[in-house]
């Protein structure tokens, strides 16, 4: 049994689903919170339940 996950303050969480949809990146997301990307990723797939896959914005270019 694992350590239990620390609790997000709800501007962080607001301010991860803000970047998120804006479709930075997860090491630009972890540098602007002050946290590993990793930590922000996993965050975003097991406490949210949101999708692993990576956000498009209109002013990035498509993953190829």
């Amino acid at each position: 049994m694992g350590r239990p996950r620390k609790v997000w303050p709800e501007a962080r969480v607001k301010e991860l689903v803000r970047l998120r949809e804006a479709g930075r990146t997860w090491k630009e997301i972890g540098a602007k919170l002050g946290l590993p990307h990793v930590t922000c990723s996993r965050f975003w797939q097991e406490v949210l339940g949101r999708p692993a896959y990576r956000v498009q914005s209109e002013d990035r270019r498509p993953v190829t």
